[in-house]
């Protein structure tokens, strides 16, 4: 609760400044990210690739969309961040602002987004957060159950991507989240 009080006088990297000073700010702007990773446990392992497309006003809008692929075996061969996987962070927390982030099991994404930025000794993701999956099962009143992305595609009728890479998986749930968001009755 009182995280705040370690990190004063701290000197944060530009990038982390940059992000800080844009939540001074409102928006509307919605920020789907989908990350893929070596494994699901954040402490040890890695990003591989990164998928984010922004939504505003309702709108997907694919020319404010980011897409990284890093070198997997690269990635996965050093113990240390490698110079490209520092550059994919800075790049993606640039892109996202101060944005809403929508994802599958987002908090998953944030865990390791987090563990990234502690070692880029930078705080941790400030944003609010929705997660289709949750979403989804507020809108069928089952929220005891987890829905596999495949699973929610099919509900709304979104056809799974062909050629499966982050940002094809991040423009499919953002055209899922749009679905929802008017079941939902969100802003």
């Amino acid at each position: 609760m009182l995280d705040w009080i370690k990190n004063i006088g701290k000197d944060y990297p530009d990038f982390w400044k940059n992000y800080i000073a844009q939540f001074e700010q409102t928006t509307n702007r919605k920020v789907v990210i989908y990350l893929e990773t070596t494994g699901i446990n954040p402490s040890k392992d890695r990003i591989i690739s990164i998928g984010a497309v922004t939504i505003d006003h309702g709108q997907i809008l694919l020319e404010k969309s980011l897409e990284i692929e890093l070198n997997k075996e690269a990635v996965q061969n050093e113990k240390d961040l490698i110079y490209e996987e520092i550059q994919a962070i800075e790049t993606l927390i640039n892109f996202i602002g101060n944005a809403t982030l929508v994802g599958h099991r987002i908090h998953y994404d944030i865990e390791i987004l987090n563990e990234y930025l502690h070692k880029l000794h930078s705080g941790r993701l400030k944003n609010d957060l929705l997660d289709v999956e949750v979403m989804h099962g507020k809108i069928i009143d089952q929220t005891n159950k987890q829905y596999s992305l495949l699973e929610i595609f099919n509900a709304y009728k979104v056809v799974s991507p062909d050629i499966t890479t982050s940002a094809n998986y991040a423009f499919s749930i953002a055209m899922v989240y749009l679905k929802m968001k008017s079941k939902l009755k969100l802003n």
